[in-house]
């Protein structure tokens, strides 16, 4: 059991909580929320004994454990690194077991640990925590960098502990499936919340409504108060003004009250400001055929059309980032692929079609590619968030600026803070935030997720969700992606493979070999796709008889006209008409290919 009595912490700068009473039972199961910089890590260092320097009590009984965001490893090796903890022979035999659960094959188990991913590091840590026989866990941000089936898996384990935890942890899904309970920090006060996390969020709202009721009530009523007050002097009368110096006092009270209520969850009220719509693309956005590398990746191949926003998952290390990097042009070694040209063209109006030792990427007409990691590190140090949201729309005045800021959870004064200061996570919604105002029509975006608040990552998934170009996402967060996402792309054995939902791999590992027999309803569907495409080819076909009589009619015309500047005129006409004619026979193209390949799939089934 932890007893927790009057805890405050505060730093010179900011307070961050005062007089937090609790009592956390051994199997409570408690998600610990807060914007970030809220103190959630802060507590649970404090918890873990760790930090010190706070007012109050804590007592802890039994074996508490902590797991913070930054991995530190006792051992050169994953099976050093379990032993290390191992002294029985019972939990010798775990560590095999662990180890294997969580994906390390056994020629892994004696590689050096510098040598796996982020994502594998917070696996061999989190593994080890249950190998140890804690009591009670502390767990900051333990999803950061997993993936989906290793978030599955630490599920397992959390739910099948026979102690306590508290997680920190912006994964939604994650928090569902684990937490029971829920504190969250807020305008220097914890508030908890005995229930589940949907529970919480309902819960949540209520209390934000309620308030803004009691507020806006009291601002009525301070504004009457002030008018009345207002007239009764200008009356001039002796008897109105003892009134109105009467009212003044009860004025003083209630704003007084107002500037002392605890402001739990009422934030700054913000305009909305739209997501800027990026310029339209033909209907093929990117193919990517049979891209290999370093033996990593093998073959890869697939096609993202317009408007589609899709997610790559699959096992840490399996080269989702490596993909992401070989298609923003990130890796760039010339004994691997030939990248000429792609420098300088990659956000031009012509589409590309760039040709490696190993495969090939086509970037559509009128792509325009946003890379969202490269933008991260452009930040200035110095400047503020609103100098950076200025840089990008100069011209316009201050409230609008501040209200698209407020767009991605930087509201009131924290538009004034510097980048230095900004959490990772908040840099990198920074970064999103100005590269949209740039019009991208195919963002790239590499894990977003990690090192945000749960607001945030809702900040981010309300802009996404409204952004009207195409995505590539690689991310662990499952409830993330089926919001936002149309298309489920995973790496297997070192390929990709079109999957249904985000959790087919982790929930049935046959399924794979099952795929091959589609359902009814899988060829309903695959039969829907081919009366659209046609449908839409039917369209396509009739805008190319359409130009093409406009082309030969400005030709016609041409021949017969004289006056210089009626020709130069007809002649601009006639090259947009032929542009357009081009981009049109370049979608009929694509899509008589994917047609075909689909009518291919639905005969051999």
């Amino acid at each position: 059991m932890i007893s927790i009595k009057n805890l405050s912490i505060s730093f010179p700068e900011k307070v961050l909580f005062s007089n937090f009473n609790a009592t956390i039972f051994p199997k409570d199961r408690i998600g610990l929320m807060g914007k970030n910089g809220s103190g959630k890590s802060t507590l649970m260092k404090a918890i873990a004994g760790i930090f010190n320097d706070y007012d109050g009590e804590i007592n802890t009984s039994g074996k508490v454990l902590y797991m913070d965001q930054y991995r530190t490893f006792d051992g050169n090796t994953p099976y050093e690194y379990y032993m290390n903890v191992a002294d029985t022979s019972e939990k010798q035999k775990q560590v095999r077991s662990v180890l294997k659960g969580l994906g390390f094959s056994e020629e892994d188990w004696n590689r050096d640990i510098s040598t796996f991913s982020g994502g594998e590091k917070t696996k061999l840590q989190v593994g080890r925590l249950f190998i140890e026989e804690p009591d009670f866990l502390l767990l900051d941000e333990p999803t950061n960098f997993l993936d989906i089936e290793s978030i599955e898996y630490l599920k397992t384990l959390l739910n099948s502990f026979k102690g306590g935890y508290i997680v920190i942890s912006h994964d939604r899904n994650f928090l569902r499936d684990v937490c029971r309970k829920f504190w969250e920090i807020n305008n220097e006060t914890i508030w908890t919340f005995d229930m589940d996390f949907d529970h919480y969020h309902i819960e949540r709202q209520k209390i934000i409504e309620t308030q803004r009721r009691q507020v806006a009530n009291i601002q009525r009523e301070i504004e009457r108060l002030k008018a009345i007050i207002d007239r009764y002097r200008r009356w001039g009368r002796e008897k109105l003004i003892k009134q109105a110096k009467s009212k003044e006092k009860i004025l003083e009270k209630m704003i007084a009250e107002l500037e002392n209520m605890p402001n739990l969850y009422l934030e700054e009220e913000e305009r909305r400001i739209s997501i800027p719509e990026p310029v339209s693309t033909g209907y093929v956005v990117l193919n990517v055929e049979n891209v290999s590398w370093n033996g990593l990746l093998k073959n890869v191949s697939f096609t993202i059309y317009e408007r589609d926003k899709v997610a790559i998952m699959g096992p840490n290390g399996s080269g989702k980032t490596t993909l992401l990097k070989i298609i923003a042009n990130e890796i760039n070694q010339s004994n691997q692929m030939d990248y000429s040209g792609l420098v300088n063209t990659l956000n031009q109006d012509n589409p590309i079609n760039l040709d490696y030792q190993v495969g090939r990427i086509n970037l559509g007409h009128k792509v325009n590619v946003a890379y969202v990691e490269q933008f991260v590190d452009q930040l200035g140090l110095d400047n503020t968030v609103f100098d950076e949201i200025f840089e990008e729309m100069p011209e316009k005045p201050d409230y609008v600026i501040r209200a698209y800021a407020g767009r991605f959870g930087f509201k009131g004064e924290d538009v004034f803070k510097t980048i230095a200061s900004l959490s990772g996570g908040e840099r990198q919604i920074l970064a999103l935030a100005k590269i949209l105002l740039r019009k991208p029509n195919l963002l790239i975006l590499d894990e977003p997720t990690n090192h945000m608040d749960l607001e945030t990552v809702e900040s981010l998934e309300d802009a996404l969700k409204e952004y009207k170009g195409s995505i590539l996402l690689v991310s662990h967060d499952v409830e993330l992606i089926r919001n936002v996402c149309n298309r489920f792309l995973t790496i297997r054995d070192h390929t990709i493979v079109e999957v249904n939902e985000p959790l087919f791999f982790a929930k049935e590992k046959e399924r794979e070999e099952k795929q091959k027999n589609i359902d009814f309803e899988e060829k309903k569907k695959i039969r829907n796709q081919l009366k659209t495409m046609k449908r839409k080819l039917e369209e396509l076909q009739v805008r190319e008889l359409e130009l093409a009589q406009k082309i030969e009619e400005i030709d016609r015309k041409m021949h017969i006209t004289q006056d210089y500047v009626e020709i130069m005129n007809m002649d601009k006409e006639k090259r947009f008409l032929e542009e357009e004619l081009l981009a049109v026979f370049e979608e009929i193209d694509a899509l008589n290919e994917k047609s075909e390949i689909i009518e291919r799939i639905d005969k051999e089934e």
